[in-house]
């Protein structure tokens, strides 16, 4: 079996994808935030089972983490390298919009600031590098 001859991405490209990964996820707290300021969320502060999704979708997504993280180790060639800095940032960004979702719906921002916490921790642990 062949692999596919993939293009490389500049880097320019992937400072683009990068910020409007972190741009979207900010600006959706920045809107939840002013939504926010004087009505109250639609559902009452107990979460229930969107708990346990939280927890589940947390762990998940370190593991996958962890996983491209060895992958990444590996990786010699530029647009194999490229594809996985893109999954690892856009799984770290599926926290922070997660966290969003239930700031918006239960009012509960802390699950939003340790998503993009994770997000700008997964920027620094699959950083851009020139080769």
């Amino acid at each position: 079996m062949t692999a596919p001859n993939r293009p490389t991405a500049s880097l320019r490209t992937l400072h683009v994808i990068r910020l409007s990964i972190f741009g979207g996820a900010f600006l959706f707290g920045v809107v939840t935030w002013w939504l926010r300021r004087e009505t109250p969320p639609p559902i009452e502060a107990d979460m229930g089972p969107l708990r346990f999704v939280g927890y589940a979708l947390w762990v998940s997504v370190l593991v996958v983490l962890a996983f491209l993280r060895g992958l990444l180790g590996k990786a010699v060639d530029l647009a194999r390298r490229a594809t996985l800095l893109i999954i690892a940032w856009a799984t770290a960004e599926s926290l922070a919009l997660f966290g969003g979702v239930v700031w918006f719906l239960h009012g509960e921002s802390n699950w939003y600031i340790a998503g993009m916490c994770l997000l700008l921790a997964t920027f620094i642990l699959f950083p851009l590098t020139r080769e």
